[in-house]
C-alpha cells in the first residue's frame, strides 16, 4: 500500500471518529438556522429570551442571523428531529470534506516529489551526455568559431494593472446597479472606507467584518446579507426603500 493511500485512509479514521463524537456531542444542543427565521422565532420555540440566545451565542447584532448558521442552545431543549439530522449531517460533510482536502494535499505532495526527482535524474544524464559529446568533438576536429550571440529584444513595458472606480470594482465582484444606487450610495457616498460615529463601516455601513477590507471582499458580504436576511438583493432593496436602513 503506498504512503499516500495510507495517509488517506489514516485521515478518512480520524474524520470518521471526529464525526461520530460530533453527533453524539453536539447533535442535542445545536439548531441550524433555516431560511425565515428570526431570534424571536427560535427564543419562542426553544422557551428561552433573545438576549439569551445572544448572550450564549456572542451575537453582536440582535437583527441579523444566517441561513445555515449553528445557534447553540442549553440541553435538553426540545429540538425536532430533522434540526438534529441536519445539525450532524453538516458535521459530517464537513469532517468528510476535511479528510478528502488533507488526502488530495499529501497526493499532491507525493507526486510532486517524485517529478522533481525525475527531473533531477534526466536533467543529470543529460548533463552527461552533453559532456561525453563535447570531449569526442574537441578531440576529432578543431574548435569552430563561435557564433555572434544575437542580442535578446528589449524587453516591453508590463500591461497596467486592472483597476477602475469603486463602483465598477463593486460591480465586478457581483453587485448589481440596483445594491449600488438603492443601498451603496445612500448608506455610504460608495466610500469603502466610511465610518459613522456610532461605529458602522464601508459601502454597506454595518459593524459585520464585511464592513471593512477591499471593494470585493465588501460587496461579497453586502452580496450574501442581501440574500441571507431577505432572500434576495431585489427584496432588500425594496425594503432599504421602503423604511430608510436595512
Amino acid at each position: 500500500m503506498s504512503k499516500v493511500k495510507q495517509t488517506a485512509l489514516a485521515v478518512a479514521g480520524v474524520a470518521s471518529v471526529f464525526v461520530a463524537g460530533s453527533s453524539i456531542v453536539d447533535a442535542a444542543s445545536t439548531y441550524t438556522v433555516k431560511q425565515g427565521d428570526t431570534l424571536s422565532q427560535l427564543a419562542d420555540k426553544f422557551n428561552m429570551t433573545v438576549d439569551d440566545l445572544i448572550k450564549s451565542n456572542n451575537l453582536k447584532d440582535a437583527d441579523m442571523i444566517f441561513v445555515d448558521q449553528k445557534i447553540e442552545v442549553p440541553d435538553g431543549q426540545d429540538l425536532d428531529a430533522a434540526d438534529v439530522a441536519s445539525s450532524a449531517d453538516d458535521t459530517a460533510s464537513e469532517a468528510a470534506s476535511l479528510a478528502m482536502s488533507q488526502a488530495a494535499s499529501s497526493a499532491a505532495a507525493a507526486s510532486s516529489a517524485a517529478a522533481s526527482q525525475a527531473a533531477a535524474q534526466k536533467a543529470a544524464a543529460s548533463e552527461a551526455t552533453q559532456q561525453a559529446t563535447s570531449a569526442a568533438v574537441q578531440t576529432s576536429a578543431p574548435a569552430q568559431q563561435a557564433a555572434p550571440t544575437q542580442q535578446a529584444a528589449p524587453a516591453q513595458a508590463a500591461a497596467p494593472a486592472a483597476g477602475g472606480s469603486t463602483k465598477a470594482q463593486f460591480l465586478a465582484a457581483g453587485g448589481t446597479e440596483a445594491l449600488w444606487n438603492s443601498v451603496v450610495m445612500p448608506e455610504s457616498g460608495g466610500n469603502a472606507n466610511a465610518v459613522s460615529p456610532n461605529g458602522y463601516r464601508g459601502l454597506g455601513q454595518t459593524k459585520e467584518g464585511w464592513g471593512s477590507g477591499s471593494v470585493a471582499s465588501q460587496t461579497a458580504g453586502m452580496v450574501n446579507y442581501a440574500n441571507s436576511r431577505y432572500g434576495s438583493i431585489q427584496n432588500a432593496t425594496a425594503f432599504r426603500a421602503a423604511n430608510g436602513w436595512w
